[in-house]
């Protein structure tokens, strides 16, 4: 053989190094020398995963998830990842908070975000990361809808993102706005397989028409999250005309199952563990009417179930609100997800 070898050098967890000296006019390997090294399994702090269908263990979490940003803040990281969503079959992004210096699984926090909203909106406009890096919670926040185009025309679904966080039965809606089943079952074992998150460990909170996926996701998941919190929350969605037409193009004319996807209706028929309710609403929302806040607190009251309540003199619908109160709900998540 003639000519200079290439050498590449390869690491592999379990295995060792891997030394290989490559033939570049032929582009094969003539020889290969592997070092061993100790097979451990990495350390409960990074953020490893297990590779599908293999022994070995990857840091690469490309490998499933293409990072869109990453950013430092707080001493943390704020990143925006995209992925194929095999239930809501299209690509699909989400962003996700992690403090630094996490020495154990950490809680995790959904957060779900409203109408005309993106991934982006939260992360860039509420200032959470003081207080998600404060408590020590990883916080996770996807785009409120997929962002494909199905051709339909005169519909604001697409353009204002308008998912409600349900699952579609009518077409075409159906094939891509299954929301509830990507937030309550995709994304959280996403998160669980590539995060270092305590899945026993998890709350959910929202704004406006997250506020109503928030809502409905407790109340359908009794025990799952250890408490729920809403900014101007949609309450009583099938009560709403303005609402109801959006409902009418995932489940037709049928009021009995919007009712299913209403959290005044859910919250009077729930049977399950404490909620840990907390609803800020600014009194001067333009949306109120349309929110039906005093629905819900008739329903929790007639079925028994505690919330804390607050309305705001002076505040509206939109993020100088979410900015003003948004400790005030990382404090209440933190209780219940924090030691101390």
């Amino acid at each position: 053989m003639r000519g200079p070898l290439c050498f590449n050098i390869m690491y592999i967890f379990r295995c060792g190094y891997r030394l290989s000296a490559v033939c570049p006019s032929s582009g094969r390997a003539v020889h290969t020398v592997k070092f061993q090294q100790r097979r451990t399994r990495p350390h409960q702090d990074q953020n490893f995963q297990r590779l599908c269908g293999s022994r070995q263990w990857s840091n690469n979490i490309e490998q499933q998830l293409k990072v869109v940003s990453d950013n430092r803040c707080f001493g943390g990281q704020q990143k925006v990842y995209e992925h194929y969503s095999a239930v809501l079959n299209f690509q699909m992004r989400f962003a996700v908070y992690v403090p630094e210096n996490l020495e154990r699984p950490a809680p995790v926090l959904y957060h779900l975000g409203g109408m005309l909203c993106s991934e982006q909106t939260f992360i860039q406009k509420s200032g959470f990361q003081r207080w998600a890096a404060h408590y020590g919670i990883i916080v996770v926040s996807p785009d409120v809808c997929p962002r494909v185009n199905l051709g339909v025309d005169n519909n604001t679904i697409e353009a204002n993102g308008e998912s409600y966080y349900v699952n579609a039965v009518k077409k075409p809606w159906s094939k891509n706005f299954q929301m509830y089943s990507y937030v309550n079952e995709e994304l959280p074992s996403i998160i669980q397989e590539n995060f270092n998150v305590n899945k026993d460990k998890q709350s959910i909170m929202g704004h406006s028409m997250g506020g109503h996926g928030a809502l409905i996701s407790a109340l359908k998941n009794p025990g799952k999250f250890r408490s729920v919190s809403a900014l101007a929350p949609v309450c009583n969605p099938s009560q709403s005309p303005g609402i109801q037409v959006i409902l009418k193009c995932y489940f037709g004319d049928d009021l009995k199952t919007m009712e299913k996807w209403d959290s005044t209706c859910l919250v009077a028929d729930y049977k399950g563990p404490e909620l840990n309710i907390l609803i800020h609403q600014g009194y001067n929302d333009v949306h109120k009417d349309d929110l039906g806040l005093e629905n819900f607190i008739s329903a929790c009251k007639k079925a028994g179930i505690a919330a804390s309540i607050n309305i705001e003199e002076g505040y509206d619908h939109g993020f100088y609100f979410i900015s003003t109160f948004i400790e005030q709900h990382y404090h209440h998540h933190a209780k219940f997800l924090c030691d101390s």
